[in-house]
């Protein structure tokens, strides 16, 4: 009987790790959810900025050979965060990535090379 009653608590126990961890509810050792959130945030920080450099595209022509500048030098900088990330990812940002910087570049050379013409 007392063998019974200890295989119970087992299962009953194992079901409610099992359950927790469907839902979300169990976290690493010494790590709080608020925690655990700053390092999703940290670790997705490259998406922001991918996002907010490369959703200037439309508007390419409009901007600033300065700014057009700086789009080119984050482009660079962003290419070695989605270098570490899993193959599949990585091809397809680092595609996206070219493409934007690829325009942002040609635009600035466009510029530059009216501007130097009309001297």
């Amino acid at each position: 009987m007392a063998d019974q009653a200890a295989c119970k608590r087992m299962n009953v126990a194992v079901s409610l790790v099992a359950g927790l961890a469907l839902f979300g509810g169990v976290y690493a050792p010494g790590q709080t959810g608020a925690q655990e959130a700053q390092v999703d945030r940290a670790r997705d920080s490259w998406k922001r900025e991918f996002d907010e450099v490369c959703s200037r595209t439309q508007e390419a022509m409009s901007i600033s050979e300065d700014e057009l500048a700086g789009l080119v030098r984050r482009c660079d900088a962003l290419q070695p965060q989605i270098e570490k990330l899993d193959e599949t990812r990585r091809k397809v940002y680092t595609e996206r990535l070219r493409m934007c910087r690829g325009l942002y570049a040609y635009v600035l050379e466009s510029k530059q090379n009216e501007r130097n013409a009309k001297k």
